[in-house]
């Protein structure tokens, strides 16, 4: 965007005013200096690199993106703005952003007007000539992601080794992936808009970091971030931030599930990575609903149980004598009662308390599960094969009973 802020520089000299421009999204791109006091939209928009939410909001009230020719913005003060003169930017009648005049304590002539305009045309040339060329990188980093990750053919390593040179990715200490999902609250698919959100959460991400320290790759309904990480308990605060860049989108009727793997040492760890961090996600939404991170590494057996399942349906593997026991008629009490039993490492007088039942009530229920199932509940294969089964139906949907 050099070229940008190159004629951004030389229209505010010659107009003698601050001069910015943003993207359609109202993300700032470039900005002149500014002797005078700053009002705090502007300095929100340099330190933040967009315009705050409220502002946004106002801004599309006001009708700016239907804005044909330039138009005059009142000035607000309960939102902390200057009066502004707002020319939008084109190149063939493409809309690709704004160019802004700060239009006090002098208002903007007629004159200054027309030469923005001019000065707007360039503008425009230059942004759909970086547009063209992000484009065509961002083909290129999303082909080499896909091939890192293993959802492109070619070698991973040699996708990595490439990435590196062409300055796509840093060499850092560690790498990680992230995988960004969302949620319909009512068992539905996530609508075009919601993915959308997610996309541009992972882009709001990727601003906010160090340049060439993220890759996105959109993969169908899940969006895949590539982390390069260069200092402790980074992952842990991208994740955090991407988390609040999808809450800011708005959420009402869905929710995002973030996946997120184990941190690698060299990029060549890293489909494993994305593959954990996938996994974390399904396990997650499998056993517990309403959580927003899937971690790896917090997963315990389950790790086990979803590398032995991988793509397929965990139901598809549930051992025959857990199979007997789903279909009997109390099911759910007697599935309830050994999910606390072998929980709880086989200790009877631990589990009936936690079930709120005498011990021999639990003898009982036991007695039967052991007859119904065709096992023997003191025999540790048995136990181990019932526990599997056990996690292989909660990692299939079903719900911890209450």
């Amino acid at each position: 965007m050099s070229d940008v802020q190159a004629l951004v520089d030389a229209l505010a000299a010659e107009l003698e005013r601050p001069t910015g421009v943003d993207d359609r999204h109202f993300r700032s791109i470039a900005y002149s200096s500014h002797v005078d006091d700053v009002d705090s939209v502007r300095l929100a928009s340099i330190l933040q690199r967009e315009a705050p939410r409220p502002v946004r909001e106002w801004l599309e009230e006001l009708g700016i993106h239907e804005a044909a020719t330039h138009l005059r913005v009142p000035a607000s003060p309960e939102l902390g703005m200057a009066a502004r003169v707002c020319l939008p930017l084109r190149f063939d009648d493409i809309p690709l952003g704004y160019l802004w005049l700060i239009d006090e304590p002098e208002p903007v002539g007629d004159e200054q007007i027309e030469e923005a305009l001019r000065y707007g045309e360039e503008i425009g040339v230059a942004l759909y000539r970086a547009r063209l060329l992000e484009r065509d990188d961002r083909r290129l980093e999303r082909e080499l992601v896909g091939r890192l990750i293993g959802l492109r053919e070619g070698i991973p390593a040699r996708a990595g080794e490439e990435l590196l040179r062409a300055g796509h990715l840093v060499s850092a200490p560690a790498y990680a992936v992230l995988t960004l999902t969302a949620i319909d609250e009512e068992g539905g698919d996530p609508s075009d808009a919601v993915r959308v959100r997610l996309v541009d959460a992972a882009e709001q991400l990727r601003r906010a970091v160090a340049p060439h320290h993220l890759l996105v790759l959109v993969d169908s309904d899940e969006v895949i971030v590539v982390l390069a990480l260069t200092g402790a308990g980074e992952l842990s605060r991208r994740t955090d931030a991407l988390l609040s860049a999808i809450r800011g989108t708005g959420s009402a009727g869905w929710r995002p599930l973030i996946g997120v793997g184990e941190e690698r040492a060299a990029l060549t760890g890293v489909g494993e990575a994305y593959r954990q961090a996938r996994a974390a996600a399904r396990v997650v939404a499998a056993i517990a609903p309403g959580q927003e991170v899937a971690r790896w590494e917090d997963l315990g057996a389950y790790r086990t149980v979803a590398a032995l399942a991988q793509d397929r349906d965990p139901a598809e593997l549930v051992p025959p004598s857990f199979a007997r026991l789903l279909a009997c008629a109390d099911a759910a009490q007697l599935i309830e009662t050994l999910e606390r039993y072998l929980d709880l490492g086989g200790d009877a007088r631990a589990a009936a308390e936690s079930l709120y039942i005498h011990r021999s009530s639990l003898y009982g229920r036991l007695h039967r599960i052991e007859d119904l199932a065709d096992v023997d509940l003191r025999s540790g294969e048995d136990r181990l094969e019932l526990h599997l089964g056990l996690r292989l139906w909660r990692l299939a949907g079903s719900r911890p009973a209450s």
